[in-house]
């Protein structure tokens, strides 16, 4: 018995995917590796902690409001083109921070970066979702979020120890080589073809439209929302695992290995239960998450127990971004689809400020730092019954369909 070979089209997807994966994984290590650099940048800079804490505003800020912008200014430019273009900008922005002499080009060189990351991301889940088959789009959505979760595990910390051991600068210079090397192979899989036609007067109209779908408004609602809530919790989460669930310092690194390790396998079970049915990989990621936030917040007394929920924590925070990239993939026109994945990634990126901003609120209203996942666990029960009346109404419209395509019976005497 011959053990069957994969196809030389399926190698070829898999290359596809794994290039895409490296590419988020670039764009991931580049937006969180700030987090590892902030007291060196401050120190040299001569800046606050909490001064320098605008790189990471700012960068979050720029792309809620530039991808939307990018998307509508660029629906007319050929792809790959475009990628490249974007991809070029990337790498300028981090060599822009990494030789800038004071903060403020610092922060410039930041705002560039996120510029072209607020486009880019919706290029690769647009080109993942064109290689494979409708029935695997999920999980090649999953391979897409994947290069994020390795990012936390891989990215961080090298990009961290690279910091510490050369100079805060040599990881903006790591990155932008990286984005360098990247360019080449993914330049090939984009489609050398125009979003909008350019005979098309009534193209952007028809793209802008889709912000006007219902289906779109929610599944972005939901992706906002998911964000609130994890980021309620995780942009505290240091303090969180040491000031209330009693870890020392030293041993936060491995927690946060953990969570990034939770993330990965969480990412890979939501990509399949994805492909199996999109709603439902919604609602489980979603029940999970808050679940998971709620059990951490009321855990926090027993150090173990905690570190389990914390792993849950990960895996249903990256279970669900396939789930719903897919869905809105699935319910975007092809025409719009580049301006709905920016609008999603805007979603996310203000659900992670808004995040922020309310785990601060709680602190500063005197409340443990352990009611900071229980809050976020209650923002994700609020996606949740949205995502639960989407799967009901989208349950009813399909059952709908199915009585109005029944045959009429015609009974003869």
């Amino acid at each position: 018995m011959t053990t069957p070979t994969p196809s030389s089209s399926e190698r070829a997807t898999s290359w596809a995917l794994a290039v895409l994966t490296l590419c988020s994984f670039t764009l991931g290590t580049g937006e969180i590796m700030i987090a590892g650099l902030l007291p060196d940048i401050a120190a040299d800079a001569d800046v606050s902690l909490s001064t320098a804490g605008l790189l990471v505003s700012s960068f979050a800020m720029t792309v809620v409001i530039g991808g939307p912008v990018l998307a509508l200014t660029t629906g007319r430019a050929r792809r790959r083109r475009l990628l490249i273009a974007l991809m070029a900008v990337y790498v300028l922005g981090n060599i822009v921070s990494a030789v800038a002499p004071s903060f403020w080009p610092l922060a410039g060189g930041r705002i560039i970066a996120a510029l072209a990351h607020s486009a880019l991301m919706p290029l690769f889940f647009g080109i993942a979702a064109d290689i494979v088959p409708p029935h695997k789009r999920g999980m090649a959505v999953a391979r897409v979020s994947l290069g994020f979760s390795l990012a936390m595990i891989a990215g961080l910390p090298i990009g961290t120890a690279l910091g510490q051991w050369l100079d805060w600068r040599a990881t903006f210079w790591a990155v932008a080589a990286l984005t360098l090397a990247a360019t080449v192979p993914v330049a090939a899989l984009a489609p050398d073809t125009a979003g909008i036609s350019a005979d098309d007067d009534q193209g952007r109209l028809r793209e802008l439209k889709v912000l006007g779908d219902r289906r779109v408004q929610i599944v972005t609602g939901i992706t906002a929302l998911c964000a609130a809530a994890s980021f309620t919790a995780y942009t505290y989460v240091t303090p969180l695992l040491t000031d209330a669930v009693g870890f020392g310092a030293s041993s936060v690194t491995v927690l946060l290995l953990l969570f990034g390790i939770g993330g990965t396998v969480g990412n890979l079970i939501g990509g399949r239960l994805t492909d199996r049915s999109v709603l439902g990989a919604v609602t489980v990621g979603v029940a999970a998450l808050a679940a998971s936030l709620l059990l951490l917040g009321g855990s926090t007394d027993v150090k173990y127990v905690a570190v389990a929920f914390l792993f849950l924590f990960g895996a249903a925070y990256y279970a669900v971004m396939p789930a719903v990239n897919t869905r809105l993939l699935n319910v975007a026109s092809q025409q719009a689809r580049t301006l709905a994945l920016t609008v999603q990634s805007s979603a996310f990126n203000l659900g992670t400020a808004l995040g922020g901003w309310l785990g601060g609120r709680v602190i500063a209203a005197g409340a443990g730092l352990r009611w900071l996942p229980v809050v976020g666990g209650v923002v994700a029960l609020i996606a949740l019954l949205l995502a639960l009346g989407e799967t009901t109404g989208e349950r009813r419209r399909t059952a709908g369909r199915q009585t109005e395509a029944e045959p009429v019976s015609v009974k003869t005497v």
